[in-house]
Formats: structure tokens, sequence, C-alpha cells
């Protein structure tokens, strides 16, 4: 079997690696980037067998076509490849942004071929191909977002090519997707690049970056990607991008009027006060693993708790119990602490 991998950074990289590790000689992996670099280690890290210059030479024997690179070039890729794809290929892309593509694979792609969208929910604190490993989609799941005319052949091979690199494949609703990468995916990398642009641009800038510390450092982590993938989910997920930055703006405008109030900054029972409680709320639960929705879980009653429950009765046992999970759920913020 010939698998062609277009853009060999990240995910690319990683997959090749993963294939590679899981059949050893039983595929040839072709590769081809448009960034020389990217290009010629491809080989050296055996994520591919071999590397392609020419796109056309890339794809023309392939059974299956990975393309990993920013939404916002896959319209040139398939554009450029279309004409070279033999008869029964798979075409799959791991984009984040899947309506668009998924119009473009309709345009462009030939009948004789088959598209299917996915988009590999891992690699979040990793940047480029230094970061690539085989175990990188190791039970992380992959949304699958195959086209209303794809094939059930192509939609096998697809969850097949998934559970070869390690993941656990999730069939998704493409609104549904676009919607939720624009949360997590595209909504932070606008905050990053736009609070490094506000502190940036002033004119005591020198002096601020000296008192740049952990929170500045993570908040704008993700600005350290390629600015071409923070371009590519804005301007092939508009729409979406465009409500939940018009979430986050509304967000902003409490913070900010709360701090301006000069009696309600200090209630601890503010909208303002809310939103940094629910905030550490929320972050705590996604540390733990706790899914929104359910309650946290809480250790059994104690030995003392045990011997009162006999003494009280039913009632009491029913008042201590809600004590004891108002007092000990660990996601419950505890108010007192902020006056």
């Amino acid at each position: 079997m010939e698998i062609t991998i277009i853009g060999l950074g990240l995910i690319g990289a990683s997959m090749g690696q993963a294939l590679r590790g899981r059949h050893g000689d039983k595929v040839n992996i072709v590769g081809y980037d448009s960034d020389q670099e990217a290009h010629n280690n491809g080989p050296r890290i055996g994520a591919v067998d071999r590397a392609e210059w020419n796109l056309d030479d890339a794809v023309a024997g392939a059974d299956l076509i990975i393309i990993s690179a920013p939404a916002n070039a896959v319209y040139d890729i398939f554009e450029a490849c279309a004409p070279h794809m033999k008869s029964g290929a798979v075409v799959v892309d791991t984009s984040s942004s899947k309506r668009a593509v998924v119009d473009w694979a309709e345009q462009l792609l030939p009948a004789h071929v088959e598209f299917v969208g996915i988009d590999p929910l891992a690699g979040a604190g990793f940047s480029g191909q230094k970061d690539a490993h085989p175990t990188l989609f190791q039970g992380r799941r992959v949304a699958v977002m195959p086209s209303v005319h794809t094939r059930e052949s192509a939609i096998k091979a697809t969850v097949k090519l998934i559970e070869d690199i390690g993941g656990n494949p999730i069939f998704m609703d493409i609104d549904e997707h676009d919607s939720f990468s624009a949360a997590v995916n595209g909504l932070p990398l606008v905050v990053a690049a736009s609070l490094l642009s506000v502190a940036s641009a002033s004119p005591s800038w020198r002096e601020i970056s000296g008192f740049v510390g952990s929170n500045f450092q993570a908040m704008t982590a993700p600005a350290s990607q390629d600015p071409a993938l923070g371009h590519a989910t804005a301007v092939t997920n508009p729409d979406m991008m465009v409500h939940w930055i018009d979430q986050l703006i509304g967000v902003l405008s409490l913070v900010r009027d709360g701090i301006a109030d000069e009696e309600a900054r200090y209630d601890t029972d503010s909208a303002l006060a809310d939103i940094f409680v629910n905030a550490w709320e929320q972050r705590l639960r996604l540390d733990n693993g706790i899914e929104p929705g359910r309650a946290a879980e809480n250790p059994l009653p104690t030995a003392g708790e045990a011997t009162m429950s006999l003494m009280l009765g039913r009632l009491g046992q029913q008042l201590m119990t809600r004590t004891r999970l108002q007092k000990k759920d660990p996601t419950k913020y505890d108010r007192r602490r902020m006056r």
C-alpha cells in the first residue's frame, strides 16, 4: 500500500512515524512539504520513506493521501493534485476548519476518489516537526466528518487509519465541529495574538517585558505557532470565529464594568467575582478530568461521621451528608477566601 503525506509538520510527521511503527515495510510512505527543511527531515526522522519534490509525483501512485496543512492552503493542494490522483484513492484532510474544506473537495476532487475530513484532537502544547512522535495520537480522540457522498469503504479505511495511529475515532456533525474548534483552537490563538499585540504596542514595552512571568507566558504560548495556522483558522471559519469572539467581548465588558464600578468591585457575590470563581472551578474540573454536568466524587464518610449518623438517625444523616458534600466538593470555591 502506498501512502502520501502532504505536510510534514507535527501532525503529518507523527502520523507517518506511527504508521511506519505499525506496518513496517508493508507500506510505502511518500512525503511532501513546501518547507525545504521539513521536507528534507521527513525521511531522517522516520516519518516517510522518501520525499518527493514534485507534488504531482507524490500523489500519483497513492492509495491514501493525507493532507496535513493549514486550511487555507488546502484549496491549492486539491487543485494541484486532483488531475494526478489515481482511481479509488482516499483523500483525508486533517485541518481544523471542515466546512470550507468539504466544499472545496466537492468542487475540485475528481469523482473517482473519496474524501473524508478528520481532526486529530491532539498536539496541544507542541509545535512543529521537532515535536513529532509516533505516540502523539495514542488514546486520543480523532473527529471524523465524511462528506454526504463518501462511500462506506472510504469511511472504513479512514477509521482503520485512525486506529493504526492509536487514535479513537468519533463521528461529528460538521457544523458542530467547526464551532467547537473555533472555541478551543481558534479563540486561544486570537487571545494570545491580541494580548501580545496590546502589550508590545505600549511605548513602555521594553520595561513591561521585564515583568513577564508564567501567567503571561502561558497566555501567549499559542502565539508561538506558525502565524499561517491562526490566519487560516480565521479566514476559513469566519462565522464561528466571530460568534466566539463576540462571546469573549461580552465577558470582557462585564469584567471591565465590574472593575470600574467603585462599589460593586468589592462585592464577592458580584458578576465580576462570579467570572473569576467560575473560571477557577471549571479549570479545576478540566484538570481533574471531571466532565461538565457530572458531580465530583466525594470521599466516604469518616468513622466519626458514621457514628454520628447512627446517633442522629436518618434525618441527621441526610443533614450531615448535605453538609459534607458542600464542604468536601473540591470543585467548589469557598468565596470566604475572597474577603
